[in-house]
């Protein structure tokens, strides 16, 4: 190749006035910055690891908790903390799924069709998993509050509190598919 050629210089004027017009003649000031920049699809694999991790806790604290609560009848304490358990679990299993799916995307090997119909099928697999997540958390409801003697102020606050947190998690999942499909 000739550094001497015409087009050559031409080139590199135009490269460098771009890089100036970007501002990319001075160096960066904080570097740590670029670490901390995710794409919608690690703020779905984030969000799903998170929500993983705390529905393993959840089992684990809170069948103890269940298990020590005065308001639950001896012959149902057992069987409502063993059920928490199992539902936690599944829920962690599940967001486990979701996340090493969403972790198989790569938008730098894959087309575009590929991503976008692989980002749809998590999409439509998690609304599925919403809809029958509710069925059981309202199963579960009913059920914890036969066995504590149907207390059902202290519930129903907390069914409506767990309602509102878990439609805002599925607001911040859907808001992040929205913005991976555009």
């Amino acid at each position: 190749m000739n550094s001497n050629d015409p087009d050559m210089g031409k080139m590199r004027k135009v490269w460098m006035e771009m890089g100036k017009a970007l501002g990319m003649d001075k160096p960066q000031s904080d570097t740590d910055d670029l670490d901390k920049l995710h794409t919608d699809l690690d703020r779905l694999r984030l969000r799903y690891m998170t929500g993983r991790d705390w529905s393993v806790v959840a089992a684990v604290v809170f069948t103890v908790l269940l298990l020590l609560m005065p308001s639950l009848n001896d012959e149902h304490r057992l069987p409502v903390a063993v059920t928490f358990a199992i539902v936690m679990s599944a829920n962690a299993y599940a967001l486990n799924w979701f996340q090493r799916g969403i972790g198989k995307i790569n938008p730098l090997t894959m087309s575009i069709s590929q991503v976008s119909s692989m980002a749809r099928y998590y999409k439509k697999s998690h609304l599925k998993y919403v809809l029958s997540g509710m069925l059981m958390a309202i199963l579960w409801i009913e059920y914890f509050m036969y066995a504590t003697d149907r207390s059902f102020d202290s519930i129903a606050i907390g069914a409506v509190i767990g309602a509102i947190c878990g439609l805002y998690s599925l607001w911040k999942y859907l808001k992040d598919y929205r913005n991976l499909s555009e």
